[in-house]
């Protein structure tokens, strides 16, 4: 059976238009999915882009429900999506943009599963970042889930707050968000959402790579996970999540 083409995923990234899922044609298996998304990181890499981390995507019931998925998946972060906080973001950089407010791990040394359990995870990392993750909707009609993992999880763009926090005192499940778009709170929750915790997705994401032949390096940025609502900005909107202990994040949307 041919591989699918990098065509359609390559299009919809360069051309920041949507494109139709795979599933149209012929519904991906997890592992075919994953080969997509290895090849076309490796094309994204010999065209100049540079892999500075990874994501967990679906790290909630809700959402694998949403897309028929049967647990968390991941993906690749390129260096020339990460922006500071307090950045201008331009739309057009996106077929369809939406927001996450997520919490970031920085990693202080290597991590390679299989094995990994969350008190070895903590471990590696070496500060955490209020951040969110900027993704985007590159397909038409209903995806599934192995559309998104070949597509590499609607990964675009993350701002990263500063400074970098110490998490290894802090019990990261009880970290409070309050969710605010143009200074009106829209949500708020814990990272109890993302897996029970943020170091959960963590060592979910070592164990998964290795499946994978990968795995996580020092300096690595990780995004665990959306901690709560979805939010749709529009040009001029301005997006803020504001955790207990690790700070505050916003972009400005043009």
């Amino acid at each position: 059976m041919s591989e699918p083409s990098l065509d359609p995923f390559l299009r919809a990234r360069a051309e920041h238009r949507a494109v139709t899922p795979p599933s149209e044609t012929r519904a991906l298996s997890r592992d075919e999915a994953y080969a997509v998304q290895d090849r076309l990181r490796a094309e994204l890499v010999r065209r100049g882009e540079r892999v500075i981390g990874w994501k967990a995507g679906f790290t909630s019931k809700a959402t694998q429900a949403m897309f028929g998925a049967d647990g968390p998946v991941c993906g690749f972060l390129l260096g020339s999506g990460v922006y500071a906080g307090g950045s201008e973001v331009p739309v057009s950089r996106f077929a369809t943009v939406v927001v996450e407010a997520e919490i970031a791990l920085v990693l202080g040394r290597d991590l390679a599963g299989p094995g990994v359990a969350p008190p070895q995870a903590l471990l590696a990392v070496e500060g955490g970042l209020p951040a969110l993750e900027l993704v985007d909707f590159r397909y038409t009609g209903t995806p599934g889930a192995t559309d998104l993992i070949a597509d590499g999880v609607y990964a675009n763009a993350i701002v990263l707050g500063s400074p970098l926090s110490a998490v290894r005192h802090l019990d990261l499940a009880l970290e409070g968000l309050v969710y605010e778009l143009n200074g009106a709170v829209a949500a708020t929750n814990t990272a109890a959402e993302v897996m029970g915790s943020p170091i959960n997705s963590l060592a979910w994401i070592a164990n998964h790579l290795a499946e994978r032949g990968l795995s996580l390096r020092a300096g690595d940025v990780v995004m665990t996970g959306s901690v709560s609502a979805l939010l749709r900005p529009r040009p001029g909107d301005t997006i803020r999540a504001t955790y207990t202990r690790l700070g505050s994040v916003t972009a400005r949307f043009v």
